[in-house]
Order: structure tokens, then C-alpha cells, then sequence
């Protein structure tokens, strides 16, 4: 199997075995919102055809490609709804890549990989009502119900970051304004920042991982300034977690992603609001804890979704 995950400015392809196990990785800088339709899939035939001759030299044959992609998609359809990574959107991504490969190709929300991961580590597996938020970039969530995936009408479901905070607020990534993640996303945090602290040069637009470190050392260290900016952010993530709470009572949220190197700078704020917006009954027995981000699941993720979905295909085949 092979996994694409497309976030902005970088793609990412990682070869599986029927394990589940990764066996190639690599990664490629690509100005993501320069993309058409046509760049993409061009670009993602081009990188997946030299990863698969590569991978043939020692696997019998492509039995699935995953997309796992940052944004909302139509996972049914196989259709990109709209992603921070691309300046288009409704475009048929799989159906397009899948005229090139003879093998079923799947595009997947980048937290529902990761989620599918995590539902199955033993801490977690006890939890059937689980919603994982993901902190980054952006804010993405997977939000599974009886152990399934809720994906909505048309896979846009569970957008937690997209979830109002301050209607008439801050600019968000996704064009309106008040979004929780116009808070609480690298992006945000760093756009706040900027106008008070001394940092990084960089791009600002686009914070590295060593953007936001230096950031977030700096609200750890006492920086006011930087406190403050946490602060709002951890509430922001409150509020939109007593949402989360309120509406379908989930028996754990578990906070992970790159972003969840800022947890702890948000944490009481984000634990304040929570309190402020709801009755204690509403909050119940929900368990709220961070997952370290030692390692990028998303792919892990999508090498599984793959394998799941192409093992009753490869068993009528053997």
C-alpha cells in the first residue's frame, strides 16, 4: 500500500506492507497553492508511480493508495471538498488518480487517519466514544461513535476548528472569521505574537516547527506577553471543547499534533472556560488528556485504512 498525506507546502509518501508496517518514506517541498487541479494529480501520479517501481522490486504488486489529505473531504466519493493546502476545491481526487493506478485509491481526512491509530493503541481502546482534536497549523478533529467515524453528510463532520468562538472575530484560515482555529492554530498563535514579541524570522503565514518552539518557550519561561497569547488560545479550545461536550458526551478527548507542544501554556485557561460554559453533569465522567506527538501517525493511519478496506478484495483474490 502507499499513503500520500498533502498538507501545505510538503508531500509525504510512505510505502506499507500487510502488516501495517512502514517500509519507505519520503518527502518532497511543493508550493501547494500554486497547484490546479491538473499540477496535482499530474504531481501525484509522477511521485506515486516512482515510490511504486521502486517498491516492486520487492512487493508482488499495489494493492491500494490512501490520500490523506488536511482539510474536509468526501471520503465516499472520493471528492476534496476544500483544504488549507490548495487554492481549489470540489475537485474528484481519487476518482482522477485512480484512472492511472489499477487499485483502488481512497482519499481520507489526515485526523481520521490519525484517530484510526490511536482508537486501536491499548491506553485508548476502552474509549468506543472517542474524539481526537488535532493541533497544528490548523485544527483538525476525528470524532468516532461506537468505534465508527462520524463523517457527516458529506465528510465535513467533526470540524471542530471551524466551530465558532468569537462570531465577528479573527481571520480564519477557511475565509470567516471567529473560527476557533483563528485562535488556537499555529498560524494564529504566531500571527498574535508577532505583533508584540521578538522572533524567528521566518514565514510568519506558515510557522516552522522552530517558529512555534521558540514561541512556546517563551510562554513557558513567564514571557506575559506570551502567556497571554496561550491564554486566549486555551480558551478559545475550551470553549469549543464545551460544544464538543455539550453535544455528544464523549468518554475521551485526547489533544495531540504538532500543536500539543503548547498544551501545557493553555491548558488552565482552556480548563477555566470549560467550567464557565458548562454544568458540571454536562461535563460528567469525559476524560481530557494530551497524546504526545513523537511521531507523525497520519500515515501509519492511512497504511491501515487501505489495508482494512483492500483485505476483503485480497482474500477473494489468493
Amino acid at each position: 500500500m502507499i499513503c500520500v498525506k498533502l498538507s501545505i507546502n510538503e508531500l509525504q509518501l510512505v510505502v506499507g506492507d500487510y502488516s501495517g508496517q512502514m517500509q519507505h518514506s519520503e518527502h518532497h517541498s511543493v508550493a501547494t497553492l500554486a497547484l490546479t487541479p491538473e499540477d496535482l494529480v499530474a504531481l501525484l501520479e509522477e511521485k506515486i508511480a516512482a515510490v511504486r517501481d521502486l517498491a516492486l522490486a520487492s512487493h508482488r504488486r499495489l494493492v491500494g493508495i490512501c490520500l490523506a489529505v488536511q482539510g474536509v473531504v468526501a471520503s465516499h466519493s472520493g471528492t476534496l471538498i476544500w483544504s488549507p493546502a490548495l487554492s481549489f476545491r470540489n475537485t474528484p481526487l481519487a476518482p482522477l488518480v485512480a484512472e492511472r493506478f489499477d487499485c483502488p485509491v481512497l482519499l481520507e481526512n489526515d485526523a481520521n487517519c490519525i484517530a484510526s491509530v490511536l482508537a486501536t493503541q491499548p491506553a485508548y481502546a476502552g474509549y468506543p466514544n472517542l474524539a481526537v482534536i488535532m493541533l497544528g497549523y490548523g485544527i483538525g478533529m476525528s470524532l468516532l461513535i461506537d468505534g465508527v467515524p462520524f463523517l457527516g453528510a458529506n465528510g465535513s463532520a467533526a470540524e471542530f476548528g471551524h466551530s465558532k468562538y468569537q462570531p465577528g472575530g479573527a481571520q480564519c484560515a477557511c475565509g470567516k472569521r471567529g473560527c476557533v482555529e483563528a485562535y488556537a492554530s499555529d498560524y494564529a498563535l504566531y500571527r498574535e505574537a508577532r505583533e508584540v514579541l521578538e522572533l524567528p524570522a521566518g514565514d510568519s503565514a506558515h510557522p516552522s516547527e522552530a517558529q512555534m518552539q521558540a514561541l512556546t518557550q517563551l510562554a513557558m519561561q513567564g514571557d506575559p506577553d506570551a502567556q497571554r497569547i496561550f491564554a486566549e488560545a486555551g480558551r478559545a479550545l475550551g470553549y469549543g471543547m464545551a460544544n464538543l461536550l455539550a453535544l455528544f458526551n464523549p468518554d475521551l478527548v485526547l489533544v495531540t499534533g504538532s500543536g500539543v507542544r503548547g498544551y501545557a501554556a493553555m491548558q488552565e485557561a482552556m480548563q477555566a472556560a470549560i467550567d464557565e460554559a458548562l454544568v458540571s453533569e454536562l461535563i460528567g465522567p469525559t476524560r481530557i488528556v494530551s497524546c504526545p506527538w513523537d511521531r507523525d501517525m497520519t500515515c501509519l493511519g492511512g497504511i491501515g485504512i487501505t489495508l482494512q478496506a483492500t483485505d476483503s478484495q485480497r482474500l477473494t483474490e489468493s
